[in-house]
């Protein structure tokens, strides 16, 4: 039987897939339209950068903890751990809308995204046998480019006509459903032995986990990029249509993700995210051109295709070549590289943004992003990482 058709008729893997999908829909709607909501309460674009980039400073600091947690604990308590936090984050929105009560807010959003999201990739990755690693990993990322895509489609359209705190709402409705699958869909998977595990440092030394983080975090600081500053440059620009970007970014990331276990088979996890780069710069240099319903659209889809092939071709890297026991740290490593690229990219490009102008931010993102992609390419072609451990 296909693959795919064995992981849709798992038990587990329906149960994951279900909650992330109902997770990243509740989590992600408010994303794209939080920044024109802050800017209407008169935060300067820094402080909307902020705002914004603290969430990854927050995922940052915890995904040491949370991938110890979910190696000492298992997986599902860790997901429902995470899913709480992150429904009272939710529920604050409704009575906090002061700059240092959002930062404080959007810091804990992030820490309970560090403990779910590690939680989830690593049961997603521990529902099948091992040479079906590759295909569990890029079908549930398919689930969550569908709840990404979603959200990130209907936030633009939804916040013209019920505005902010119904789509806080529906949010936290699909939060609900999320954790509802967590609760009685999913099945606990036990932690391995303490002896089996290694220190957190080790872990973090490894090659195979440490090389991958410097090609995360170029992607995420492209992607933090353009989805924080896409609308309030389409607005400086009198530019209406910018939610073609999203659109079109949903439906490239959906269709790259499906094909992802292909590209990794037929050419090296280093290779498709090196291409995978390639187009993330492309895609911040696009919107440079003329800002229009058109460059918006054609910068949605090359970095669709970027960020779609980059997180489960390196996940998939990682996995298979570490020990079982510290699955859940090396993830959390690695995952903290985008973390770090989602703060940069939105914190100190709304810097940038006061001083130059939007057109600066996607210039210097793409910058970023090149020369990460050169120490990448140098670094995992030509060096160890880049064959696989026998």
């Amino acid at each position: 039987m296909n693959p795919i058709a064995l992981l849709l008729k798992n038990r587990q893997f329906q149960a994951i897939a279900g909650v992330q999908v109902f997770n990243v829909f509740g989590a992600q709607l408010l994303a794209p339209i939080l920044p024109l909501y802050l800017s209407s309460h008169g935060l300067s674009a820094s402080q909307i950068g902020m705002v914004m980039g603290i969430t990854a400073i927050g995922a940052l600091i915890m995904r040491p903890a949370s991938g110890r947690s979910v190696d000492r604990y298992g997986s599902r308590p860790i997901i429902l751990f995470g899913q709480s936090i992150l429904a009272l984050c939710l529920s604050a929105y409704f009575w906090f809308t002061g700059f240092i009560p959002l930062l404080v807010i959007r810091f804990l959003h992030g820490a309970a995204q560090s403990f779910y999201s590690t939680a989830c990739v690593t049961f997603a990755s521990s529902v099948e046998s091992p040479q079906n690693t590759a295909g569990a990993i890029s079908l549930f990322t398919v689930f969550t480019m569908v709840g990404l895509g979603a959200a990130t489609s209907l936030a633009p359209l939804l916040y013209l006509e019920i505005r902010f705190f119904p789509l806080v709402g529906i949010s936290l409705f699909s939060l609900a459903i999320a954790i509802s699958f967590a609760l009685w869909r999913a099945r606990p998977i036990a932690p391995l032995h303490d002896a089996e595990r290694l220190p957190f440092s080790s872990v973090m030394h490894l090659p195979s986990v440490w090389a991958p983080t410097v090609c995360l975090f170029a992607s995420n600081f492209a992607f933090s990029t353009l989805f924080t500053f896409v609308p309030l440059y389409a607005m400086s620009e009198s530019v209406s249509g910018y939610s073609t970007f999203y659109i079109c970014f949903a439906i490239a990331v959906i269709f790259t993700r499906l094909a992802v276990q292909s590209l990794t088979q037929a050419f090296s996890a280093e290779m498709v995210a090196t291409v995978a780069s390639a187009l993330n710069i492309l895609s911040a240099l696009v919107v440079i051109i003329k800002p229009s319903p058109w460059t918006f659209g054609i910068s949605g889809i090359l970095v669709g295709l970027g960020f779609g092939v980059i997180f489960p071709a390196l996940t998939v890297y990682v996995i298979q070549r570490i020990p079982p026991a510290v699955k859940g740290t090396a993830l959390s490593i690695l995952t903290a590289a985008g973390d770090v690229g989602n703060a940069l990219g939105a914190a100190i490009l709304g810097i940038v943004a006061e001083w130059f102008g939007f057109r600066w931010v996607f210039a210097a993102a793409a910058l970023v992003v090149l020369l990460c992609a050169r120490y990448f390419y140098v670094t995992l072609v030509n060096g160890p990482t880049s064959r696989p451990s026998q």
